[in-house]
Order: C-alpha cells, then structure tokens, then sequence
C-alpha cells in the first residue's frame, strides 16, 4: 500500500530537483548583470505588452490619472540556455536579482511601485534555448496634459511612455508584441469617461545621456508610447452641473412675479440663489461621482 505514493512522491522530488539544478546552473553561468550578447551582433531585442487591470481617479486640477497594470516583456539571452524539457520557471526574488533585466522606466510617470503582497508579483521563465518571459505588477500615478478647450464635450489622449534609462537603441532595442500589445479590462468603467481605443505608438528620439559639466553624449533611445484615447462622458455633466444649476436659475424667475414693492423677498430670493450656485460647486468637489 505504500509503495504508490512512495514512488509519486520520489518522482515528484527528483522533478523539484532537476528543475532547481537547472536554475542553479542557469545562474552560475549569468552571475553578472551584463546585457546579452545576441549572435548577429545587433541591439537586444526586448518585446514588451501591457495589460490594464483599473484606470481611474482622473484629476483635472493635477493633470495625472491612476493606472494598475501587468507588465510583459521577452527577450532573448544566449547565455541563460538549458537542456530542460521545457521552461523553467523562476519566481524567487533572490534568483531574479541576479539575472540581467531590462532597465525600463516610464518617463511619465509621477510615482510608480511594484506589488509586494503576499510575495512579490512577478514571473519569470526562461526557454531551452534562452528566450525569457518576464511579467510583473506595477501602480503608476501617471501625468497627463488634459486639453479642456472642448469642455465638457472633450476627448483626450492619456498615454504611457516607457523607454530604457540607460541602455541606446543601438544596445537594447523595445518594441511592441505584435499581436495583442495592449489589452484591458473589459470591467473598467469610468464616471466621467469612456474608453474609446487603446493603442500602441513610438516615440523614438534623441536624448542626451551622460551629462557632465563640460561634456554629454547623444544617441537616439527606442521608446513605446501606451496611448489611451477618452471621450468625455455628457451624461455626467448633465446630472452634476447643468441639471441643478439650470434648476435654481428657474427658481430665480420667481422673483419676476414677486411684487416689484417687496424688496426684502425679491433680494432674499437673489441672493439665495446665489448662495445656491456657490455651494452646488463646492458639492461637486466632494460628493461621490456617477456612472452613466
């Protein structure tokens, strides 16, 4: 009766084994956190893909938006290879600090933090012959210039920029998956917007790098742009702002009925409607917003 599980559970430790053997070995031979060597010689190529979990808190007054998003990036490394059956997987932290990653930042972004709850958030595996893929969590409060000349019947174009910090297109080139780059959830719902299209762009230029006092250097940086189109919601504006504000103006016109002798009532009715107006715009700062 033993014998069963004895053998399952032996397979099942020698699998463990094989599996953390080939990790060990993999991070042996890539002690240095040096980029890649391709065989041709050219730049790394690094593909790279979101997936938008939440979108929201869009804030006119601070021109930023918040984004919860799942990061995908692959790219190939020679040195990392294997004679695994598959891919090995690699989700210890201590493991993936010393492989190289690609250096990316969002350059507009004003604050940004990887998820640590209840392990950090992040997947690694790594093909026979050396292909990665990398996926992890990430928060960013993102910058966004929202142009409000069409107020409230605007549409905007909030996007996300993410380039390599340090590395010249020469050195790690990034570009888009081809298929499916950006994709979001289909739950996302926003009180004042709609999602109309989101959709991958470029925005490869030429930076200065290593600036000194007397001296800098420039070269042209590959750059993905993320770019989220909105439409501004009328229905929104309707109940908040036009619907009450357009109510107490009528209100107002009572006082065209009121006899033109009843001074005290027809300035009280002036100047409650004012007091109306100004709070009704204070309200909008500090209730809850709706869904339509």
């Amino acid at each position: 009766m033993l014998v069963g599980p004895s053998i399952w559970h032996l397979a099942a430790i020698l699998t463990i084994c094989y599996a953390w053997g080939n990790v060990q070995d993999i991070v042996h031979r890539k002690s240095k956190k040096t980029p890649p060597t391709p065989k041709n010689g050219r730049a790394v190529q690094v593909k790279m893909g979101f997936y938008l979990e939440s979108l929201g808190n869009f804030r006119e007054t601070q021109m930023s938006f918040d984004v919860d998003l799942y990061l995908y990036m692959s790219w190939q490394d020679p040195s990392l290879n294997h004679s695994g059956p598959g891919y090995v997987m690699v989700n210890d932290d201590r493991v993936r600090s010393e492989l190289w990653l690609p250096d990316l930042y969002f350059a507009n972004a004003r604050s940004a933090h990887f998820h640590h709850v209840t392990v950090p958030n992040f997947n690694l595996f790594i093909a026979p012959d050396g292909t990665i893929a990398y996926s992890s969590r990430v928060t960013l409060n993102v910058a966004c210039n929202l142009d409000l000349i069409n107020y409230p019947m605007d549409r905007q174009n909030c996007y996300i920029r993410a380039l390599s910090y340090a590395y010249i297109a020469k050195m790690v080139n990034i570009t888009w998956f081809q298929k499916n780059p950006l994709l979001y959830n289909p739950e996302i719902g926003l009180p004042e917007f709609g999602i109309t299209a989101i959709e991958p762009g470029y925005c490869n230029g030429t930076y200065r790098y290593a600036i000194m006092e007397n001296s800098q250097k420039i070269d042209q940086f590959s750059c993905l742009t993320a770019n989220i189109l909105l439409a501004r919601s009328i229905g929104y504006n309707i109940v908040q702002s036009y619907i009450p504000t357009g109510l107490i103006v009528i209100i107002s016109w009572v006082s065209f009925w009121i006899d033109r002798r009843a001074v005290p009532a027809r300035v009280t009715l002036s100047f409650t409607t004012l007091v109306s107006l100004t709070t009704l715009g204070h309200l909008k700062t500090i209730l809850w917003p709706i869904s339509l």
